[in-house]
């Protein structure tokens, strides 16, 4: 094989490795997926090296690319997708001819873009194998094709030579891998802690304070515990399945798939005289209830029933309440925070509706058509809004898949494509669907239901995590949930003990926390408990600094004073073992004192060493003797075990003396 066909086929298959992820997170749809693929299959399986494009053709298609990459969508869900897109059509184009050195580094370089948007738009935990895997064949690529362009017109056997040694690329990945981990660790991050790429399937597990439908991906069940709740006075079997709805964040804003609320300044919380923080004034008189709950999950999010009315904190926390209502605490805070909630079960608070929540989408038609088919067209607002959450219920299926394509708006795909998903795609499909007949709605996100835990209380697990809709009928607030049943999670018993898929959750969750969602609170929380640790080890470090110089000073003046071995007697790699044993006592006669020179033979060293130590002069003798018969005859070593006890008689008969 010459040099430009392996180059040619190495550059296919390269091709081929960076394309897995893209029909996978739909960054890439199959109109341009198709002829790249087709293109890296035809330069990995021609028999000879395939011939460039004529420059007038490229030229010619080049304004063809630009034009079908913008004809499919521009960039109105992101910049990813048509610059994904724009590579994977200049790749197809320039992998013909792509054996020639000169044209093999552009090429290597459309290739990589393509690998990039498929990295970044992929972020389920397989990516760190997958991107093992994509290391380990760069690098035997990159060695194979360098290999070959150094033994041009060597022999057959030198050719077949030219491949990377194993150890070289395993090395290789491990060195990049503990690179890689700190770099990305320190990198500044720009994004909110709990915003995802817009492409690509993400596991949600739990709460999610900014619901990006188009990278929800799949819903894992993670087990992780999120707060503890109890209602004291009240036993369980009187405990309401909708006291356990706890609203963590209200969203109004849609926005091309995600709903986007901008981190407006808040309102400080404050307590007067150590009394509860009032959160709701005036209103009907009610029933109230008193809820103690127990946090244990990060984020910075409060989560409260949905009339609550007052709250009292346990644990030192400075509280702040957003424009939506939702309650917040600085991050970094110490956890486990410990509040109480008085609320009134039959009220949902929340601030009155404004021009936002009616807001829609820019094509709005198909929606406001659906609304009426589903509401039946009653001017009824509480009869429309209970319909359209009736039709949701029973016209769609819940799905723990939602994979909506990039190309799309995911409420639309799920409403007129898929009709099946997860709580958030009902949730939002009901807000959209309400304010298409004039009714305010809100999404909200949170928790619902819980399991018993034995002592009158319940634990709210990751898996507790759901979406819901508020919308504002008959003058007040009220919550519709157009999940089917089958879908909210509710009052469950507790859960079985850990098994593989628990843990593959789990990690899952903590690829979520610590990858996906790593944010720059995350490299300041690092730093300072960094400098707090620091700074309690700094006493006994102080203390135990002289016994370190004092260490270090020994182990020097060790070092300095240790008698190094001759050169003569330098072992080398891959020695037989009798070379070896002997090179051992001459090292150990060397240091005491027998005169060893450059061109000392074994015999004139054992008739030195006889001299100096005459207990020594048999085993000497003998070991000096196999390492000649092995050498000059032929014979068969010596067993370890035999040497062993050679070399131990030697080395006692020169220390006894």
């Amino acid at each position: 094989m010459n040099a430009n066909l392996e180059r040619q086929r190495w550059l296919g298959a390269f091709a081929l490795a960076v394309a897995v992820p893209l029909p996978l997170t739909g960054v890439v749809s199959l109109p341009f997926l198709a002829p790249y693929l087709a293109v890296a299959l035809w330069a990995v399986t021609s028999p000879r090296p395939l011939s460039a494009l004529p420059p007038w053709l490229e030229n010619i298609l080049a304004p063809v690319i630009l034009v079908a990459v913008i004809a499919s969508g521009g960039i109105r869900f992101g910049l990813l997708r048509p610059v994904a897109q724009l590579a994977v059509l200049v790749a197809a184009v320039r992998l013909p001819g792509c054996g020639h050195r000169a044209r093999a580094r552009l090429t290597g370089g459309m290739i990589g873009l393509v690998g990039i948007a498929g990295i970044a738009s992929s972020t389920h935990p397989t990516l760190a194998l997958y991107l093992v895997g994509l290391l380990a064949f760069v690098l035997v690529s990159v060695g194979r094709l360098t290999g070959v362009e150094l033994t041009q017109g060597a022999t057959k056997r030198e050719k077949k030579l030219a491949w990377p040694p194993v150890r070289l690329v395993a090395g290789s990945i491990v060195v990049a891998m503990l690179v890689a981990a700190p770099i990305f660790a320190l990198l500044p991050r720009l994004r909110s802690p709990f915003a995802v790429g817009p492409f690509g399937g993400r596991a949600a597990s739990g709460f999610r304070e900014a619901v990006a439908l188009h990278g929800i991906g799949d819903v894992k069940l993670s087990r992780r515990l999120v707060m503890r709740v109890s209602f004291p006075g009240v036993g369980q079997g009187h405990v309401s399945p909708d006291w356990l709805r706890l609203a963590g964040a209200t969203m109004r804003h849609y926005r091309a798939g995600s709903w986007v609320e901008g981190r407006m300044k808040g309102e400080r919380l404050t307590s007067h005289g150590g009394r509860p923080i009032e959160l709701a004034t005036g209103g009907p008189p009610g029933v109230r209830r008193h809820a103690e709950i127990v946090l244990e999950r990060e984020g910075g999010n409060l989560f409260a029933p949905l009339g609550a009315t007052a709250i009292e904190t346990r644990s030192p926390v400075a509280l702040s309440r957003d424009p939506s209502g939702s309650l917040r605490f600085p991050r970094g805070t110490d956890l486990p925070i410990s509040y109480a909630v008085t609320f009134d079960p039959a009220r949902v608070e929340q601030p009155p509706p404004d021009e936002s929540d009616l807001e829609l989408p820019p094509d709005a038609d198909r929606l406001r058509e659906l609304a009426q088919r589903a509401s039946g067209g009653t001017a009824n607002r509480l009869a429309a809004a209970l319909a359209i959450e009736e039709y949701l219920q029973h016209n769609f299926q819940y799905a723990l898949r939602s994979n909506a394509p990039v190309r799309e708006d995911p409420v639309e795909w799920f409403l007129f494509r898929s009709h099946e998903g997860h709580c958030e795609f009902f949730a939002s499909s009901m807000v959209l669907l309400l304010r298409t007949v004039g009714i305010p709605a809100r999404l909200q996100a949170g928790y619902a239901g819980g399991e018993p835990d034995g002592e009158g209380g319940y634990n709210v697990r990751d898996s507790h995590a759901h979406a819901w809709v508020v919308a504002f009928v008959q003058g007040h607030w009220r919550v519709f949930d157009p999940t089917p049943p089958e879908g909210r999670p509710g009052i469950l018993e507790a859960g079985e003990a850990l098994s593989l898929r628990a843990a593959w959750d789990r990690f899952e969750s903590q690829w979520d926390r610590w990858v996906l969602t790593f944010s720059l609170s995350d490299q300041v929380s690092i730093v300072q408990g960094v400098a707090q640790a620091s700074a309690r080890s700094l006493p006994v470090l102080m203390r135990a600094t002289p016994a370190a110089v004092l260490l270090v000073a020994l182990l020097l003046l060790v070092r300095v004073r240790r008698r190094r071995l001759p050169r003569t007697v330098e072992v080398a790699k891959g020695a037989p073992r009798v070379t070896r044993a002997l090179i051992r006592v001459v090292a150990r006669a060397s240091k005491r004192g027998v005169p060893i020179g450059p061109g000392t033979t074994a015999r004139e060293f054992a008739r030195l060493a006889s001299v100096a130590f005459p207990a020594a002069a048999q085993p000497l003798a003998r070991l000096v003797g196999e390492h000649e018969r092995y050498r000059y005859a032929g014979a068969e070593q010596p067993s370890w075990r035999q040497l062993r006890r050679t070399v131990r008689a030697a080395g006692n008969a020169m220390a006894a003396r």
